[in-house]
């Protein structure tokens, strides 16, 4: 066997191992969980869930419809009508800030959990991370102390 074909069989097996140890060690991660299709790939079946969905297209169209409305009406409707327009307004704008704040609440639950399993999954990876940057530094303390070792050596016997 020549020089190269025995640097080449060394550089394959050391090729394969690594491959090898990456493989049991990637077999070793938690697996990530499946994600929901977007909100947006099917479309709402009925009106509710359109509303849950996208809430301040509703409260848009309603602004929408109130001004319609009052653009059509003749200036000279009884204020009783005013009277009774302006308190469903105040109704409808009572309904949707608490169809928000039902909406904020749920979102910053889901987000919570989201970010509860974030933690959770990458809790080994942390750990891992840790003890080899923890090897890291004792083995880099340790070559330094060896090679500082040879130098002091290489020191006294220059002086002699």
């Amino acid at each position: 066997m020549s020089d190269a074909d025995s640097k080449r069989a060394r550089i394959q097996s050391r090729v394969e191992t690594s491959q090898e140890r990456l493989k049991r060690e990637s077999a070793q991660l938690p697996t990530l969980p499946l994600s929901r299709a977007p909100a947006d790939a099917y479309p709402p079946e009925d009106f509710s869930s359109l509303a849950r969905e996208h809430p301040w297209l509703i409260v848009a169209a309603g602004a929408g419809a109130g001004l319609l409305l009052g653009a059509l009406l003749p200036k000279r409707t009884g204020s009783k009508l005013g009277g009774r327009a302006l308190g469903l307004a105040a109704a409808g704008a009572e309904l949707a800030l608490a169809f928000s704040r039902t909406t904020r609440d749920a979102a910053s639950g889901g987000a919570r959990e989201g970010l509860q399993r974030i933690d959770q999954g990458t809790a080994p990876l942390r750990r891992r991370a840790g003890a080899a940057a923890a090897s890291g530094s004792q083995s880099a303390r340790s070559t330094g102390i060896r090679i500082a070792g040879e130098a002091i050596k290489l020191a006294s016997r220059l002086r002699k």
